[in-house]
């Protein structure tokens, strides 16, 4: 297979059927030596996370489709830790759902809100540009710049709330909290829908107070 391109936790490859393969990694990122998953800087690997991101990502899109919401998930595929996807055009957007202030949030508007503090599901876009620190981008100009659409807008909107709540309730029913969760959305046969992973790299979630890692959080939900 063709490789597209390798990314900082997953390999993209072109399939012969046109379809694309992706290869969870167990590479992690962070800044120095604490792992973010929010980071842009690889800084090493932890035995096991690519298998805990793959089957993360193939439980939450069984999830996902179950609801009716759609995403360019096919099959597993034919190598371990890897899944077999449509190829989508990306819209290079981070589309993040906040059930509770925390990180860049209580950064940005710490004189306004506390740590914790619930948000009603308050959906924030930011572009996918590691140079300028994946800047946050507003609704009006996702618009005038031509990279999203008004129906797209509010379809990606009440998709993010819509899959937020339904996998807040699922961790819920487990012990789990969910603070915050980002989304992908690509356009494929002119279809906006959800792309890429969701997994312990695009959320945060709590337990008894401790934000859990990608294993730890497979622990939590699938370990046996």
């Amino acid at each position: 297979m063709q490789k597209l391109y390798s990314g900082k936790t997953k390999d993209v490859y072109l399939a012969d059927d046109g379809n694309v393969l992706l290869y969870f990694k167990d590479s992690v990122t962070g800044v120095g030596d604490k792992i973010d998953s929010g980071a842009n800087e690889v800084i090493g690997e932890v035995a096991g996370k690519g298998h805990s991101s793959f089957s993360l990502t193939l439980m939450f899109f069984d999830l996902l489709h179950k609801a009716g919401i759609p995403t360019h998930f096919i099959s597993v595929g034919p190598e371990d830790n890897t899944m077999l996807v449509k190829r989508a055009r990306s819209l290079n957007l981070e589309v993040i759902c906040r059930k509770k202030a925390w990180g860049s949030f209580v950064r940005r508007y710490g004189a306004y809100v506390c740590e914790g503090q619930p948000l009603p599901s308050l959906v924030e876009f930011t572009l996918k540009d590691d140079d300028r620190g994946d800047p946050l981008i507003t609704e009006d100009a996702l618009v005038a710049l031509n990279i999203a659409s008004r129906q797209d807008i509010d379809y990606m909107k009440e998709t993010a709330r819509r899959a937020t709540d339904l996998i807040s309730g699922y961790l819920a029913d487990r012990g789990l909290e969910l603070i915050d969760i980002k989304y992908e959305f690509g356009v494929i046969d002119g279809k906006t829908m959800i792309i890429d992973e969701v997994s312990g790299d695009s959320m945060r979630v709590v337990k008894d107070g401790k934000v859990l890692l990608q294993n730890e959080l497979y622990e939590a939900l699938l370990g046996r």
